[in-house]
């Protein structure tokens, strides 16, 4: 089911950018983690001696994010080639597979949370690499959680903080997945056994009085409604993901496109968006408390951000990708941008120790970026090797996994890769993809730096030519002028229009290019309905942060009337403020620059009261 399919991890090469580097740099860290100690936990459970010290932190003594590493180490394999990608997932597959012939216990997992993302793991296993050995692996699993799992839990989705049950509504995904792959009715049944029916019941009748809920996981669990509506066809549940996404992003994200303060969506409290970036002093905070997740009263803590952001990431990449291949609308592909953006691309490198910038912060009074978490657990674990530095490793494996999709020529549907009757363009980071014409051979080469260039280029390579379309998403924020050229000439026809596909359907030849040009407009984005006044300036598809702490006045709908482009050594992108903008002290000016590009340890400011001129609000 579905219109339009992307590339499985292959097929698509990243050029050298902003976002390859991090892909590279991470590949390179996570090859050093000893296999050992990745192994450590499960040898211990399964009594097998060991040498190893196992990893230090928060999740690094535990199962938590193996599965996670193991599946992008699958994923970044396929797209990059590395056999020490393969070999290293191998090495920890039979690890793990030894320990479970050894001793049962190790089947017996600890909680939902660690049997799913274990599932994740060894599924890629078994789909990417052919790993028969899985197909053993997630059946005993499955069969001792069957036994193990509370079935007896309330079915309404708040966080359960007890051990065993933790986000048991994102099982679902990786059940289904099973079932595809094997067939084996065993997956299926356990499948329906935890459909999340509170939530799709709300979504899709749009009531979106739904209460706090845990902000990562809730987005996550609608792979799971998007597995359920590829297996079962229900309507219902593609509906419930049209209406969560039409609803966040219109009312729940942050201008980055990162959601979530302090892990938390849908709290009771109206206006918590804005609230939670204010500091406790702000006489315009509407709320000093909300419940939270846990069913517990919350202020404003710096050690709880804005954005979880490699996890939060994750579960919008992966609900994008859903609903593009299942609806082919190009408006789906606008929040994987931002978060590509403005998230995963201002993501600080996990350390060798792993250390990880877990949360983006957006804070009025300021914020920098930092490896450095200062929670600590009761028990003595810092937050090393924690969640995100399972989800960030699967965030980077999909970079290339976002860009290009296609429809199948029907007449070679059943091939592994069959031809394309028709190619997407969906985002645009430097990279290029082959792909097969009614048996021809293709390349399209995105040519340009994208977002730091802004005039995309796109540049077809064959041997022979054919005829089919290739279809360009148009952003969101191109509100401006657009434009596009073929082989030079400006085509006046065709009007990019934001949120569609740009078309164009035309007998492709060796050397042929296609420019797009989609204006970059400076705007404020306000931080929800009831701050209007509190913003972040965008250019672009980029949240830019200002210098300094501030108070502007001016007219929040036609910034480009009071803040014009400058220089800035190490930023693509810079503006300054005219005079006269900056209150109280008319002579001062400020500077803005893109966030992702914002180092470690320098503070920013994303979020700024605009007056409206004249002292009006």
């Amino acid at each position: 089911m579905g219109r339009i399919s992307n590339f499985g991890y292959r097929n698509v090469e990243l050029k050298d950018s902003h976002w390859k580097q991090q892909r590279s740099g991470l590949i390179e860290t996570y090859l050093k983690i000893d296999n050992d100690d990745l192994l450590h936990y499960f040898r211990a459970v399964a009594g097998i001696p060991d040498d190893s010290c196992g990893l230090v932190g928060w999740y690094g003594d535990n199962a938590s994010t193996f599965g996670q590493k193991l599946g992008a180490f699958v994923r970044l394999y396929l797209e990059t080639g590395d056999e020490r990608l393969r070999k290293k997932a191998v090495a920890l597959a039979d690890g793990w597979g030894e320990c479970a012939r050894v001793s049962e216990a190790v089947l017996d997992v600890n909680s939902t949370y660690v049997y799913d993302k274990l599932m994740g793991g060894f599924l890629d296993m078994l789909e990417f690499l052919h790993y028969e050995p899985a197909k053993d692996y997630i059946r005993r699993l499955t069969e001792s959680g069957d036994r193990r799992f509370d079935k007896t839990i309330s079915r309404d989705g708040l966080q359960i903080m007890e051990p065993g049950m933790i986000e048991w509504y994102t099982l679902p995904e990786q059940l289904f997945r099973a079932w595809i792959l094997t067939g084996e009715q065993l997956y299926l049944d356990f499948a329906k056994e935890w459909d999340y029916t509170y939530l799709w019941e709300k979504l899709k009748n749009h009531d979106f009085r739904i209460g706090p809920r845990h902000a990562y996981s809730q987005v996550n669990s609608l792979s799971s409604a998007a597995m359920a509506y590829q297996v079962t066809g229900d309507e219902g549940y593609l509906e419930a993901m049209k209406a969560a996404y039409d609803e966040i992003l219109a009312h729940h994200t942050f201008a980055t496109g990162g959601y979530g303060p302090a892990e938390c969506i849908f709290p009771d409290e109206e206006g918590y968006l804005g609230d939670s970036i204010r500091p406790g002093w702000d006489t315009g905070k509407r709320h000093m408390q909300y419940r939270n997740f846990g069913d517990a009263i919350c202020f404003r803590d710096d050690q709880w951000g804005s954005c979880e952001v490699s996890c939060c990431s994750w579960a919008v990449f992966k609900l994008c990708d859903y609903l593009l291949r299942f609806t082919g609308e190009a408006k789906y592909g606008d929040w994987a941008e931002r978060m590509l953006y403005n998230c995963c691309g201002g993501q600080l490198p996990i350390t060798d120790e792993g250390k990880v910038m877990y949360y983006a912060d957006y804070f009025m009074n300021g914020a920098f970026k930092s490896v450095e978490d200062g929670r600590l657990h009761d028990n003595g674990a810092s937050f090393e090797w924690q969640c995100c530095t399972g989800t960030f490793p699967e965030d980077v494996a999909e970079y290339s996994n976002m860009l290009y999709y296609f429809e199948k020529d029907t007449k070679d549907a059943q091939k592994d890769q069959p031809d394309c009757a028709g190619l997407y363009v969906s985002q645009y980071l430097a990279s290029s993809v082959s792909f097969c014409v009614d048996g021809a051979e293709f390349t399209l080469e995105n040519t340009s730096f994208f977002p730091k260039e802004k005039q995309l280029r796109f540049v077809i390579s064959c041997r022979e030519a054919r005829s089919f379309p290739i279809r360009f998403r148009v952003p969101a924020w191109a509100a401006g002028t657009n434009s596009v050229c073929i082989n030079g000439e400006r085509q006046t026809e065709r009007k990019p229009e934001p949120n569609t596909w740009l078309e164009i359907d035309r007998r492709w030849e060796n050397g042929d290019c296609v420019e797009l040009s989609f204006e970059f407009l400076l705007r404020f984005a306000p931080v929800d309905a009831y701050a209007p006044e509190i913003a972040a300036l965008c250019y672009g598809p980029l949240t830019l942060v200002c210098n300094k702490m501030t108070v502007f006045e001016g007219d929040i709908e036609r910034p480009q009337d009071w803040i014009e482009p400058v220089q800035k050594d190490g930023y693509s992108f810079a503006f300054r403020t005219k005079p006269g903008h900056v209150v109280p002290f008319p002579h001062l000016t400020r500077e803005f620059y893109p966030y992702y590009e914002v180092p470690q340890m320098e503070w920013y400011y994303m979020y700024n009261r605009v007056k409206a001129e004249n002292g009006r609000d």
